[in-house]
């Protein structure tokens, strides 16, 4: 029994390990640190993150999985790039979900609750709005309190993966970056929209919204 039991807690120390590393790689994937064509060698990474070879290749087997990472021949491991089929459906998945999630909320829910929590994260996204990604970041985080205040926990793996594509998209395409006060003008209408109960406005807003971020980052 001792010693299955010390086995199942170094099983369980080594899964810890590669999920610490995994999130380590993705994180710096995302956040453009690793930019996409980069070359990722274990050995290098191991050495930098302090680790043995065997958890840095069980997250890059991972991430390839995933599609953060590609083989290819000569050059090993890669960060893979963004390119416009994922942003196609990236788009259609939130233009699907946002508007579900909005229209579930008014109909079901007590959306002046949500508009309260709202208002205090439009007001942080005024302060940073001279900050690309951080102002990228709030935007992220007033579109998850939606998501997040209609308590379906099956969309929260899905809408986790649309954040971390998005982040990644708006961090490579700097330049294509939407005015944030057009953004904060539409989010003050999604919150008012929430105040009043208003469906009609609220559907109208967000799909102006997932419009908006198309002709942004897709054209």
């Amino acid at each position: 029994m001792y010693r299955r039991d010390s086995i199942d807690a170094s099983e369980k120390k080594s899964e810890s390990l590669s999920s610490y590393v995994y999130e380590a790689i993705k994180k710096k994937i995302i956040n453009g640190e690793l930019a996409p064509g980069k070359q990722l060698m274990d050995r290098a990474l191991a050495t930098e993150m302090g680790v043995s070879r065997t958890p840095i290749r069980d997250a890059l087997k991972r991430l390839s999985q995933e599609g953060w990472v590609l083989w290819r021949e000569h050059r090993g491991i890669v960060v893979s790039e963004v390119n416009s089929d994922d942003e196609y459906q990236l788009f259609m998945l939130r233009e699907m979900i946002e508007p579900f999630i909005v229209k579930k909320i008014i109909t079901t829910k007590r959306p002046q609750v949500l508009a309260g929590q709202l208002v205090s994260i439009a007001d942080d996204m005024e302060k940073v709005k001279d900050n690309p990604v951080e102002f990228m970041k709030k935007d992220m985080q007033f579109h998850t309190s939606i998501v997040e205040f209609l308590g379906v926990t099956k969309l929260r793996p899905l809408w986790g993966m649309i954040c971390d594509d998005m982040t990644r998209l708006v961090v490579q395409s700097v330049r294509k970056r939407r005015s944030p006060d057009d953004i904060m003008d539409e989010h003050r209408i999604l919150i008012e929209a929430f105040w009043r109960g208003d469906l009609e406005t609220a559907l109208e807003c967000i799909n102006k919204h997932c419009r908006q971020i198309v002709e942004t980052y897709h054209n």
